[in-house]
């Protein structure tokens, strides 16, 4: 590391004695680090030093590309592999490559972020219901949650599926994609770093025959 310190100059900042590490662990973990919450300092620190060798410094020693992206709401920084290889970090941190369930659920969150332009991006589990359970698509959703498609479910069903798309919110916070406000009632906000979504599965967003062929070659439990 005392070579690293040499070439790059800002791991000698207090800065980086501060919050380095707590961003290097996020960025590896695959979180998208933005201006909020928790997370304010390291983003600082990043948005900082990302032309100052920190971008740098990931090529050289990951073969990784530190990405500074926007969205109409904020920047935001990533890890991301380059166009030639997997860098050297394990794929399994990334967040490419989302089970295909988790892909359809980003792709919502991405819409209802995008139709909320000038508000603020808070849902409630109420306002999942009302699509899981009344909006166009409402069979496609009740195929993907429930498993199959019926006037009324139990309690116990019902209770499940909100079970599991706190799950699948909680894997999203952990990315940095929505932070939660209240995670036992399913309260939540959406964060800019959604729009990414746009870029990792444009191909299916918005594509709802790709939804409907994604339920009728897998089995989803």
């Amino acid at each position: 590391m005392e070579n690293a310190n040499s070439n790059f100059p800002f791991l000698n900042t207090e800065q980086a004695k501060k919050y380095f590490a707590d961003a290097d662990i996020a960025l590896k973990q695959g979180k998208h680090i933005q201006d909020y919450g928790s997370d304010i300092r390291i983003f600082s620190f990043v948005d900082e030093y990302f032309d100052k060798g920190l971008e740098d410094f990931y090529k050289e020693f990951f073969g990784m590309n530190l990405v500074r992206d926007n969205s109409d709401n904020g920047r935001f920084y990533y890890l991301d592999f380059p166009e030639d290889g997997k860098g050297k970090l394990r794929k399994e941190n990334r967040s490419k490559d989302l089970e295909d369930e988790k892909v359809i659920f980003a792709i919502l969150f991405l819409n209802l972020y995008k139709e909320k332009f000038f508000e603020q991006k808070e849902f409630l589990w109420q306002d999942l219901e009302q699509i899981f359970k009344e909006s166009e698509h409402k069979e496609l959703w009740q195929a993907i949650l429930y498993g199959k498609i019926k006037q009324n479910y139990t309690p116990k069903e019902e209770l499940d599926v909100k079970d599991r798309v706190r799950r699948i919110l909680y894997d999203f916070e952990k990315l940095g994609w929505i932070v939660f406000k209240n995670q036992d009632e399913i309260y939540f906000e959406i964060l800019p770093s959604i729009e990414r979504i746009s870029t990792l599965y444009k191909d299916v967003i918005n594509n709802i025959e790709s939804i409907e062929e994604f339920l009728n070659n897998e089995q989803l439990s």
